[in-house]
């Protein structure tokens, strides 16, 4: 398994420099994604598309919540939801820790709430909490907390807050947190990191899944799915000859995005060039006699594919291949 390297930031680094941070060797990023007051971190739009910009795949954001009740939650996961838009869908971190909020039942109310907002909204919902506070408090409600929503972000400084890390310094695994009764997604092992691109401190994490759209391509000619294999796949699909000429191809195409056409039979042959090249890391759910879904994953990947070879501006950078848009002409070499 893979173990990768991240960072988490808010507004609290300033501006970032993230082309400096991928070439520091960092492998994702979360982002702070809403303040106390329900507003968007300051930073936070510039983050993302800088992230975009970089190719660092933003493998989620997290919102440190003050909800000391279920109303409470309901509403700020819906203003989190308004932040990020209906065409961003990363995954959202509960950041569930502060000292006013409920320590019994109430807690897994409060969790349970804000995931179900969440999900509602096309996310996927975890909680992110200190390896202390679990064990005070937490880990006596996990098991009223809903099962989809016992994904853990677990936070473990065992340097103290004393001592710097720099992203290649070798971490003692013997000090990885195994209380937490769930399934376990990453490891925050200190907040006194030091990465090139950023001023000052942040938070170095370790991640044990897979991040849902890779940094770099690989080039055409090392893959062993080429786009050729692609255009045969997908000619059966569109209901087109073995000959059909690429603008006849493109007539057909149809808009796929998180929100349309999700389970199209064209995110089979999607998955498998993405993957090939390198933008994508999820599973390939046709393999799994699945129904396939263009998720976070594909949606992350279609928009490094935009940035990367497509060439598009920033703002269309948005992972929607629209019908007969200027993605699929690159696909099918319709330009």
């Amino acid at each position: 398994m893979k173990i990768y390297r991240g960072i988490d930031v808010s507004s609290y680094q300033g501006l970032i420099d993230w082309k400096k941070v991928k070439a520091a060797g960092i492998e994702f990023a979360i982002l702070k994604v809403a303040r106390k007051d329900m507003t968007p971190d300051h930073q936070f739009e510039k983050n993302w598309a800088g992230c975009l910009a970089a190719g660092v795949p933003v493998q989620g954001v997290y919102h440190y919540t003050y909800a000391a009740d279920i109303d409470k939650a309901a509403s700020d996961a819906a203003k989190i939801l308004k932040i990020l838009g209906p065409d961003r869908h990363p995954f959202v971190w509960l950041d569930y820790e502060d000292k006013s909020l409920p320590t019994d039942r109430r807690a897994a109310d409060i969790i349970n709430t804000f995931g179900d907002v969440i999900t509602e909204g096309g996310c996927e919902f975890g909680v992110y909490f200190g390896m202390a506070y679990y064990d005070r408090h937490l880990d006596k409600i996990i098991e009223y907390v809903k099962p989809q929503y016992r994904k853990g972000w677990e936070a473990r400084y065992y340097n103290g807050n004393k001592k710097e890390m720099k992203i290649t310094d070798p971490v003692n695994m013997e000090k990885t947190p195994t209380n937490f009764d769930g399934e376990r997604y990453g490891w925050q092992y200190t907040s006194m990191g030091r990465v090139d691109g950023i001023d000052g401190h942040v938070d170095l994490n370790l991640w044990y899944v897979d991040i849902e759209a890779s940094v770099d391509s690989v080039p055409e000619e090392k893959v062993d799915y080429h786009l050729s294999d692609f255009i045969k796949d997908s000619r059966e699909i569109w209901g087109v000859s073995a000959t059909a000429r690429a603008t006849e191809i493109l007539s057909k195409t149809v808009t796929v995005s998180m929100s349309q056409n999700q389970t199209h039979a064209i995110v089979t042959p999607l998955e498998r060039y993405m993957q090939a090249l390198g933008y994508y890391t999820g599973s390939i759910e046709a393999d799994e006699n699945k129904v396939p879904v263009f998720g976070n994953g594909m949606c992350k990947a279609i928009k490094l594919y935009q940035s990367n070879v497509v060439k598009s501006s920033v703002k269309n950078q948005d992972g929607i291949l629209t019908a007969k848009g200027a993605t699929w002409k690159k696909l099918y070499g319709a330009n």
